[in-house]
């Protein structure tokens, strides 16, 4: 099995056992999704394909595809290149490609039930990505905000529980005249 219809066979089982979502947001995403994009994006071919590799009905595949897309790629917490169904490391043709696809499954004319509300977001991961000079700017303000939060999961600033931990018996304590053994 491909890569492509690895990535179907997943948003499938995701589909049917939604209780894994959580579980593969924190997953890197599979190598290819273009099959799973252009499913969710109606190409006849590639559902055709898809349904007869998988043996699943070409409709349960678009369902599973455009699901996969609003439960993994526009997760409130993915950042701009999981938005778009890439890495970091792609292609701004690839990126492009990608928006496009995902805008055409996300499209209002297209009879999904309210899903056109995350066209603004894909349009948004668009705008951020697709020239080189805002791409750095974005890659340049994740990476401190990856700096941030590992830092402040390392252990070299308290957590603020921890900062008080006992703060309030020494208060206490000092209140009522008790010395500190």
């Amino acid at each position: 099995m491909t890569d492509g219809q690895a990535a179907i066979k997943l948003a499938v089982e995701l589909l049917h056992m939604p209780s894994r979502v959580r579980y593969e947001r924190s997953r890197p995403l599979p190598p290819d999704l273009m099959p799973l994009l252009l499913v969710a994006a109606g190409d006849p071919e590639a559902t055709e394909s898809a349904a007869r590799v998988l043996e699943r009905p070409p409709e349960l595949l678009g369902e599973a595809a455009r699901f996969y897309i609003e439960q993994i790629l526009l997760a409130p917490d993915a950042d701009f290149y999981r938005m778009l169904g890439t890495a970091p490391t792609a292609t701004a043709a690839e990126l492009r490609r990608n928006m496009a696809l995902l805008l055409r499954s996300l499209h209002p004319d297209v009879e999904h039930d309210g899903r056109a509300v995350f066209a603004q977001r894909i349009t948004a991961a668009w705008e951020q990505l697709k020239t080189p000079e805002r791409r750095a700017a974005y890659d340049d303000e994740r990476g401190r905000r990856g700096v941030k939060r590992k830092r402040g999961r390392s252990g070299s600033r308290p957590h603020k529980r921890q900062a008080s931990r006992g703060g309030w018996r020494r208060a206490l304590a000092a209140a009522l005249g008790i010395a500190k053994r």
